[in-house]
């Protein structure tokens, strides 16, 4: 029976480690020093070549970077997601809750001296007073309000004391109470300068406006995003646009629900806006994130 190379190339690796019998390594032997092709077959077993060792890591630190900026992406999103609930938590639990007047949430004194006092029940935990000259210049027209929160009365206690309305010394023409409700304001001391009331200060209506206004600049661009869909640059921009108005909406349907009436539409304003930008940032970093993974795939 011939010996092929096939044969003793299967025998090469073991003839190498000395694996093999004295009758085979013989033969084995034997064959390679007629065949050139099997004497350099083992001389590649015998002197492997060493394979160079790739020095070029640059791509191996783009795969690192990536990854670290998108643990980064996540890691804001996370804390831009807690911002908006804790914001909007915090909204709602220092959301002051008006109330109507009586007298037993407050009591008003006025002493010889011209001085009045006003003092609160436990139920009220904050008030606000705001006064002007009267029209016919004999003294001032204070216009108070009172409210609690649930943070005030249930986590961080904390009750309105007693004030002294003119501590300056000037007279009080007039005291009313801002109503809760379209019945105007209440007269609660003093000579009624609104003949008979009606009117109404509070609630204030400001907040439709600046809604009503984000939900048409929304459609707006909105449209303009649609008719330039397939113009990369342009739809860029105005993805980013868009996002603010939108952002505002949620914003105020976070702090306000779906009332637009305030009575402290300051307040209710600078929390819209204070949640509405990490809303705006949670947009674009989710936006981003689902683009790059949409790419993986």
């Amino acid at each position: 029976m011939k010996i092929t190379c096939d044969v003793i190339e299967d025998l090469l690796p073991l003839y190498v480690e000395g694996l093999i019998s004295d009758d085979t390594r013989i033969l084995v032997e034997e064959h390679i020093n007629t065949c050139i092709d099997c004497r350099k077959q083992l001389e590649a077993i015998q002197n492997p070549k060493k394979i160079p060792i790739d020095t070029n890591l640059e791509p191996f630190k783009r795969a690192e970077r990536k990854l670290f900026r998108e643990r980064i992406q996540i890691i804001a999103l996370t804390i831009v997601l807690v911002l908006v609930i804790v914001i909007t938590s915090m909204a709602y639990l220092t959301s002051p809750k008006y109330l109507p007047y009586s007298n037993d949430i407050i009591s008003l004194t006025e002493y010889e001296d011209g001085k009045v006092i006003i003092e609160f029940d436990d139920e009220v935990t904050g008030y606000d007073i705001n006064r002007h000259v009267a029209e016919n210049k004999e003294g001032y027209v204070y216009h108070l309000t009172t409210w609690n929160t649930i943070w005030s009365q249930h986590i961080f206690k904390n009750n309105a004391q007693s004030i002294i309305l003119n501590p300056d010394g000037k007279d009080v023409v007039a005291v009313y109470y801002y109503s809760t409700d379209e019945t105007g304001d209440i007269l609660i001391h003093g000579k009624d300068l609104l003949r008979g009331g009606g009117v109404v200060t509070l609630p204030r209506l400001v907040l439709a406006y600046y809604l009503m206004l984000a939900i048409l600049l929304s459609f707006f661009f909105g449209i303009l995003l649609f008719m330039y869909s397939k113009e990369a640059k342009r739809r860029f921009v105005l993805e980013k646009i868009l996002l603010l108005p939108i952002s505002y909406i949620i914003g105020h349907f976070c702090i306000k629900g779906f009332t637009t009436t305030s009575y402290s539409a300051q307040r209710d304003f600078f929390a819209i806006l204070l949640l509405m930008i990490p809303i705006y940032c949670l947009f674009l970093l989710a936006i981003n994130l689902y683009r790059k993974r949409k790419k993986k795939r």
